[in-house]
């Protein structure tokens, strides 16, 4: 079996935009992307949820505890292995008005967190598994209108356009695969940050292509 780490933030989590009760603010499994790249992959993959709403790459969140990606990492790769691949899908919350971190920033704290996962002795067996690097999808230009916005604004859309070109450079630098999840998939309208179930479908897809070329 194939043991695929997913790596991320409420887009990971399968935060639902639409949700109006508080207890329906999570995709069922069977509609969040990590739920339907299982499916779509079948029983000889075993796809692994790390999402935590909030989670930075290294950034330490003031008003809730828990959220730097760099703080859990170590423990999850080793709690979670053997693992084949690790996909990283993190940044969205890095352009947060509140970091005023520079998307060169926002690489260095993806840089960051691929070095731990290449690290043999991050394992027991000493061995690295395969890196996925995802750039987010962006945030959308009407986030003015959103109830994130405050959070995020106008240089939060501004920095994730350019997370694309800077986390290929990781990519490259480092010898892992990468994917542009806003070449697929955007966020709701009107809400700006979150996959609704459309994108949660299309991130999927693309996913399952990307996965199956790297393991042939």
């Amino acid at each position: 079996m194939t043991n695929i780490l997913c790596y991320g933030d409420s887009n990971t989590f399968g935060h639902n935009p639409d949700a109006v009760i508080p207890g329906d603010c999570r995709f069922t499994r069977d509609r969040r992307w990590t739920g339907l790249l299982q499916q779509a992959l079948g029983e000889e993959y075993y796809v692994i949820e790390e999402g935590l709403g909030g989670r930075t790459t290294v950034f330490n969140d003031p008003s809730s505890e828990g959220r730097n990606g760099r703080d859990w990492l170590l423990p999850c790769i080793q709690t979670h292995q053997p693992l084949d691949l690790i996909l990283f899908m993190l940044g969205t919350n890095d352009t947060k008005v509140m970091y005023s971190a520079p998307v060169e920033e926002i690489a260095q704290g993806m840089d960051t967190l691929v070095k731990i996962a290449l690290n043999p002795f991050s394992t027991d067996r000493g061995v690295s598994p395969q890196i996925l690097i995802v750039s987010p999808i962006l945030v959308g230009g009407d986030v003015g209108n959103s109830w994130l916005f405050g959070r995020f604004d106008r240089t939060s859309v501004k920095k994730s356009e350019g997370l694309a070109s800077a986390y290929r450079a990781v990519a490259e630098l480092r010898g892992c695969h990468f994917f542009d999840a806003a070449s697929v998939a955007g966020p709701a309208k009107g809400e700006a940050i979150h996959l609704d179930a459309e994108g949660h479908r299309a991130l999927a897809a693309g996913l399952t292509g990307k996965i199956r070329e790297i393991f042939g």
